[in-house]
Parts: C-alpha cells; sequence; structure tokens
C-alpha cells in the first residue's frame, strides 16, 4: 500500500529523484510498486519508486506532475520497449521475466546515472 505524501518531503529526502511522465515507463516498472504518491490541486501528481539494490537512495516520479532530473526520452522509449519484450514473452516463467526486467531496470538507472 502507498502513503500520500509531499513533493517536498520527497525532495527532501535526500534521494536522486528523476521524473518520467505518465505511463512512459510502464514496462520497466511492471514488476515493482509505489511506496508513495502526490497530489496536486487537481488531483493525482504522481507515484513515486524506489529503487533498491546496487542503487539504494534513487526514486523514479512518474506522473502527470512528476518532480526530479529530466531524462531523455529516447533512453526512456529504449528501455521501455526492451521491458515490454521480456514482458511479453510467455516462453518464459513469471519468476524468470521479473529477474529479466528487473535486471533491465538497473541497467537503466546505471545508464542515465551517468
Amino acid at each position: 500500500m502507498k502513503y500520500r505524501t509531499t513533493k517536498k518531503a520527497i525532495r527532501e529526502s535526500g534521494a536522486i529523484i528523476y521524473k518520467i511522465g505518465y505511463c512512459d515507463l510502464q514496462f520497466l516498472l511492471w514488476f515493482n510498486n509505489p511506496f508513495a504518491y502526490s497530489e496536486g490541486v487537481y488531483g493525482w501528481s504522481c507515484d513515486y519508486y524506489r529503487i533498491g539494490g546496487a542503487f539504494d537512495g534513487v526514486i523514479i516520479s512518474t506522473g502527470y506532475d512528476p518532480i526530479g532530473r529530466k531524462v531523455d526520452y529516447t533512453i526512456i522509449r529504449e528501455y521501455n520497449e526492451k521491458a515490454r519484450a521480456i514482458n511479453d514473452n510467455y516462453k518464459l516463467s513469471y519468476e524468470q521475466r521479473e529477474a529479466e526486467v528487473k535486471a533491465l531496470l538497473n541497467e537503466f538507472i546505471q545508464q542515465i546515472n551517468k
């Protein structure tokens, strides 16, 4: 379950935050759950995904009004399409697809952290 928070609280968390447009990384984030969300005057603004493992301290903000560092859309599209291909490969078990997408997510974070 995710909790409601403010954008200010996320900014002050000390994490590196990347902003991604609404549904732009839906396949790459398929096996992750958001830990929080923010609202604005018009309702829901964005969800926040904490990326663990080697990239602990990285948050992806995705939605209509996300916060953080902008990421090049060509990189986003490239990795999201790779994740879509993995998710659509039903010859793999659920666990294999999850492991491959999470490895791809780590590769994506490594690419944008340069």
